[in-house]
This record gives C-alpha cells, structure tokens and sequence, in this order.
C-alpha cells in the first residue's frame, strides 16, 4: 500500500513524518471474493470532504494489504502479485441516499498531501516545492422493512444503495451483506445506523488483472446532501486500530475543538512547532485533480468563487486500546464551524432527502 510520503527530505518532511508515522490497518473492513482463502486488511484510510451550503463531495481511497501467510507460495508471485485476487467488497454507511457516483484521479491524494504539506514553522528553503453515475431514489416506507434501490455502476465501481428500517430490516440486511461477500456487521454497530436513519452502500471493486498483496483502488467520489460535514468513522469500531488522513475544503473556518473529540487533529493541535501549508487559500489555487471535482457540482457554484479553507486532519491509532474507542461515539464524525457562521442552504436540507429529479446518466443532477 502507499504510504504517506513527501517528496524531499527536509526538516519539514522529518517533521511530517514524526506527525504521520507509518499506517496502521483495520481488520475485516475490506472483504475478499468468495473462495479466496487469505483475510484481507483494509490499509490506512485516505478521504476527502467538500462541502458547501448544504452540499458534499466524499471522496474515499480504500486501500488493503492481504494476510499472505495464509497463501501458499505459488500463490504470491515474485514481484507480490496475489493470483486469482481481483476484486473486494467494502461499506459505506451515509446520512443521505447520494445521487451521484464517479471514480476520482488516481493521483488526488498525492496531490492534495503535497499542497498541503506539513513542516516546522520557521522558514526554510522552499525552493523544490466526473463522469456521473445515474441517480438513484427510494420511497420512505415507514416499518420493518429493507428496500434495495437501484444499483450504479462509477468504472470499476458496482455500487447497491440499501436502505433498511427496524429490526426485521436490520436482520434482512445482515443476512444478505454475509451472503454477498461483505462480511458480518457487528450487531451494535447495524443498530447505530440503523437509528440514525442512514443508508447503506455496498461496494464492490473488480481488476481486470490480479491486484498486489498490498494496494490501494482507484478513489470513489460520491454526492449528497448534508446539513453538515460528515465521514463514515464508527463503522470501523472493533475491526482492528487504524490511521485517517483526511482533508477537508469548506468556505467556512471550522471548530478545531470540535473535531478533536473524534480523534482527528491538525498538524498544528498535534505540534505548536508545526503548520500545514496552504490553510487558507483561493479555489483557482488548488491542485487540478481537486478541482474537477467540485468544477461539475452546481451546488459548490459559490466555492469556487474565492478564498476557501483546506484542512488536513489526521487520526492516528484510532480504536486502539490506547486510542479513541469508536465504540463511545454518540454520533459519526461530523464537523461544526467556528461560532456557526457556515453559510446556510437556501432550502432546508434533510439527510435522508430524495434527490429533487432523476436525470440522464451523464448529466449533473439539479440541486438547490
């Protein structure tokens, strides 16, 4: 898997590295195709949040590593290709059916760690420096129930939105994830979201080729609307101790207090000594990779007129004995901003909203 590098070995990068450390994975988050006798580790989680009045882009990065002692040798070749692994299956719960799915840049999480780059305060020698996916929509039936909506396909990507309600819902819903290769779902964890009203992505990545023991998949970019900011964190509770690199670009400076009780700090929170780059910053500024991702967004019009705020946010050790136990989350990682001067939507903005129409695949949705 990649690790969280910088391109020159500087006092800022010594720095960063100190900060950063080496990436630590989480158990039976990433699952393999049936038949495949080696448990798979999800590696370090990347993402990305852009949000703005009542809208967000979540970009995820799921990277893997394969326990290969369980294989045998000619199994593994010599250059660490892995034969007959091709594809895995993962989740991701969120607060409101997206209506929009689309493979990122393979290069948008370098690019965003180097514009964001973390170093000691003191000035040194700086001189190195969407195709969218079909809309999908669902009937708010109240009772047990669970309701497979339409299946989107973003490249390599087949994703089946599943929404499920009660108890009986609940149990449909563990029992087809554990047929479908996605694993067992800890049962607290099923009841968590299933109060918070979420939905469920069930994602699965296919290769034409067999992948390395270590890797990580093209990223996921996925769009809906939100009151708030939000990351899918408690899902990871009890599957191992893990790191979270996380950026997010808003229009609004954010509560750094806020964020820190979900186990998330700056470079600054984490050293005094330390600052990240770029901070505040103008749209045009950003890396272009970052860019085409918010450039189609009607709903991000008004964040890519001017200045915006880019935070990098790591979690280190999260869920481990030592660490933030995920289990006492009341809530799932979301952000709040400083005095709550975030622009507010025009319209009120449910999370479990249904699109406002289905358009032709290719073509961005209508938002407020």
């Amino acid at each position: 898997m990649r690790t969280l590098n910088y391109c020159i070995l500087t006092a800022a990068a010594l720095a960063a590295v100190v900060w950063f450390g080496a990436p630590r994975t989480a158990n039976a988050c990433i699952h393999p195709p049936k038949g495949f006798m080696a448990p798979i580790d999800s590696g370090a989680q990347r993402g990305l949040v852009f949000f703005d009045n009542g809208r967000q882009e979540l970009v995820i990065q799921p990277g893997y590593r394969v326990n290969t002692e369980k294989l045998e040798r000619a199994e593994v070749t010599d250059d660490g290709v892995v034969k007959g692994l091709k594809s895995f299956a993962w989740l991701v719960p969120l607060p409101a059916l997206p209506d929009s799915y689309a493979e990122a840049e393979a290069t948008l999480f370098d690019d965003l760690q180097k514009f964001t780059a973390v170093g000691p305060r003191l000035p040194e020698d700086d001189s190195d420096e969407r195709t969218l996916g079909p809309v999908v929509f669902a009937d708010d039936d109240e009772g047990d129930s669970v309701e497979f909506l339409e299946a989107v396909t973003a490249g390599a990507y087949t994703i089946q939105p599943i929404k499920a309600q009660g108890e009986l819902g609940g149990q449909e819903l563990a029992a087809w994830l554990k047929d479908n290769e996605f694993g067992e779902v800890d049962e607290r964890i099923l009841r968590f979201y299933l109060l918070e009203n979420y939905y469920w992505l069930a994602i699965k990545w296919k290769s034409e080729a067999d992948l390395p023991a270590d890797g990580s998949a093209k990223p996921l970019q996925i769009s809906f609307k939100t009151p708030k900011p939000v990351y899918p964190l408690k899902i990871n509770d009890k599957r191992g101790e893990f790191d979270l690199e996380l950026w997010l670009i808003t229009r609004e400076a954010v509560d750094l207090t806020k964020s820190k009780r979900f186990g998330l700090v700056t470079a600054e929170q984490h050293d005094e000594e330390m600052f990240q780059k770029n901070r505040e910053t103008g749209f045009v500024n950003l890396p272009e990779s970052v860019r085409k991702l918010a450039d189609p967004v009607e709903g991000l019009k008004e964040l890519r007129k001017g200045a915006v705020y880019c935070y990098r946010f790591m979690g280190k050790d999260l869920d481990a004995e030592d660490g933030l136990d995920l289990g006492l989350l009341q809530e799932d990682l979301y952000f709040e901003f400083e005095k709550n001067i975030a622009a507010k939507p025009k319209d009120e903005v449910k999370p479990d909203a249904k699109p406002d129409e289905v358009k032709p695949e290719g073509e961005t949705p209508k938002t407020d």
